[in-house]
């Protein structure tokens, strides 16, 4: 069920992107009077087209180039001097996702910090050999991690192989061709014999790049700005995570702050608690907190992590064991 949902958000997403826009401009635009259009003006839209989509295929490109060639250096960076920990498997299932070498596993994990600090790790991995066990719960596996937090996935298993997915690629090379297609057939389709001029600004060929960079503005403000830093995995999470010290804060305060994420409200925590030196800290929390849990949120102290260089960078140990 979980697979058909998404590839019904990616239909929907393309139909958006490509489809919508061709249906409305081609239903409404109109070719008389193309010998009246500033050309100056039609090449300008055809540079802003160009540009959008260069744009669009640089940007895809170093994102598959980073999760692939780029990730797979850096795998290979931390399997050679990355920080070493034992940690135990306290929960280990077996996920619906399945390949013809693998049997793809979530565990949790429950392991030391830096700072020798007890937290839980969730990983997802692919088990090669599954016969052997080696991930059931109890067992103790080793993870490495880059101690700089600079090198993406930051946190890996001992002994992991990987290998670059090429299916990224040719379908970044399929887009390129088709939407270069597209530019061709457009001019062969709407010239008239007066070149560019048909070009306006409604056109798929600049439509069709801004809406892609709409839906991801849209994403980033939901998923990274409004949702907050502990509701994904990302690099300051776990680097707080990992390398941060344990404590209780004090709530003075939990109000909603008017945002609403699916429904849920954000909370903006006011908290204070007593670093490793003795001294009193503020920091604040903004989290994305569930309807039934808002009952739960005037507790008088919870438990957090903080970081030793930046005592406003705070998250609450629930928040940041569940990533």
């Amino acid at each position: 069920m979980g697979k058909f949902f998404g590839y019904f958000w990616i239909v929907f997403i393309l139909y958006f992107i490509f489809a919508h826009p061709a249906i409305i401009y081609y239903n409404t635009t109109s070719y008389d009077h193309l010998e009246l259009v500033d050309g100056k003006k039609a090449l300008a839209y055809l540079g802003l087209s160009i540009f959008l989509w260069t744009s669009v295929f640089c940007i895809a490109f170093y994102m598959i180039y980073k999760y692939s060639f780029q990730a797979q250096k850096n795998i290979a960076s931390i399997l050679k001097s990355g920080k070493r920990i034992q940690a135990r498997i306290i929960e280990s299932k077996s996920t619906p996702l399945k390949t013809k070498n693998f049997i793809h596993k979530k565990v949790i994990l429950e392991l030391d910090n830096f700072n020798q600090q007890k937290i839980w790790h969730s990983m997802e991995i692919n088990d090669s050999r599954p016969n052997e066990n080696r991930f059931d719960e109890g067992n103790w596996i080793s993870i490495l991690v880059d101690e700089s937090f600079s090198k993406m996935p930051y946190i890996i298993l001992d002994g992991i192989k990987s290998k670059v997915n090429y299916k990224l690629y040719f379908i970044w090379f399929i887009a390129l061709l088709g939407v270069i297609y597209y530019y061709a057939f457009s001019y062969k389709l709407e010239n008239h014999g007066f070149g560019w001029r048909f070009l306006s600004f409604d056109h798929p060929l600049i439509i069709s790049p801004l809406v892609i960079f709409f839906i991801c503005f849209i994403f980033w403000l939901v998923f990274v700005k409004l949702m907050g830093k502990n509701s994904f995995r990302n690099k300051e999470s776990l680097e707080l995570k990992f390398k941060g010290e344990k404590t209780f804060a004090k709530i003075l305060s939990a109000e909603q702050t008017g945002t609403y994420i699916n429904n849920q409200p954000q909370v903006k925590f006011e908290l204070e608690y007593t670093d490793s030196l003795g001294k009193k800290q503020h920091a604040t929390i903004k989290k994305i907190v569930s309807l039934t849990d808002l009952v739960n949120i005037h507790q008088k102290e919870k438990e957090i992590f903080y970081s030793t260089n930046n005592h406003q960078n705070v998250a609450f140990t629930d928040d940041l064991n569940e990533i």
